[in-house]
């Protein structure tokens, strides 16, 4: 069978808004995934990487890794469907209709906590509810893209990626959390809402492995970090 990693982006820097580039600690944790690998000499048939700056950061150290010790890294191949959802306008366009609904989101929303030093750590608390609903179908809008189409767009990715020459392909995948957690959904099955809160939990290079053979594709592990041995490497944010 073959055997597909999706990987997560390291750790990113900047506004909420713009948060589109790695750190430096994420290029060291980006870098420490790709000495690991290449010192275990992890051959690879083909490499996807999504569209994101920090998809492609997270990819090109671990290649840069793989080059320093004379490996062969794929040609990587840029795949639009590996892209996370766009929590921008989830927050500025469906956060509202949320706050007429929830009583608690908009007390936080009118109390001003938003603003200000901490506004961001507190925004980002409300990403749960706000996915949860989403994901659930109850908050939608045409400048948003539905949860529904977010999952047929990362299964589509999967389906494309799976189709390798080969019983025992080896196929490396950079992306983000969500699409992580809704490959790993897809294969147990598992609620829309319990798929979005699983997105929340991913460590940032983390590595979810899939097996496959023609359409099949079962989950044989999820979000490892054995390359982050450092406590002060291990973030999710």
């Amino acid at each position: 069978m073959g055997v597909l990693t999706l990987v997560r982006h390291g750790q990113t820097s900047g506004e909420w808004y713009d948060r589109d580039r790695l750190s430096e600690l994420g290029e060291r944790q980006a870098a420490r995934l790709g000495e690991v690998w290449a010192a275990s000499e992890h051959a690879l048939e083909a490499v996807y990487v999504g569209p994101a700056r920090r998809h492609q950061q997270t990819c090109e150290a671990v290649r840069a890794a793989y080059l320093a010790r004379g490996l062969r890294f794929p040609e990587p191949v840029v795949l639009p469907e590996l892209d996370e959802y766009a929590a921008e306008p989830l927050f500025r366009v469906l956060l509202p209709k949320l706050a007429e609904r929830n009583e608690s989101v908009r007390e936080v929303m009118e109390s001003g906590a938003l603003e200000g030093r901490d506004g961001a750590q507190r925004l980002f608390r409300l990403l749960d509810p706000l996915g949860r609903a989403w994901a659930r179908g109850e908050l939608e809008d045409p400048a948003v893209e539905r949860w529904s189409e977010f999952v047929s767009r990362v299964e589509a990715g999967l389906r494309k990626m799976m189709n390798q020459p080969g019983r025992k392909a080896e196929v490396a995948a950079f992306t983000s959390a969500g699409p992580m957690a809704v490959a790993a959904g897809l294969t147990l099955e598992a609620s829309a809402e319990k798929v979005f809160a699983l997105s929340l939990m991913v460590w940032n290079t983390a590595c979810t492995d899939f097996l496959f053979s023609g359409e099949r594709i079962s989950l044989r592990s999820f979000n490892g970090t054995p390359h982050l041995v450092e406590p002060e490497l291990q973030t999710m944010r």
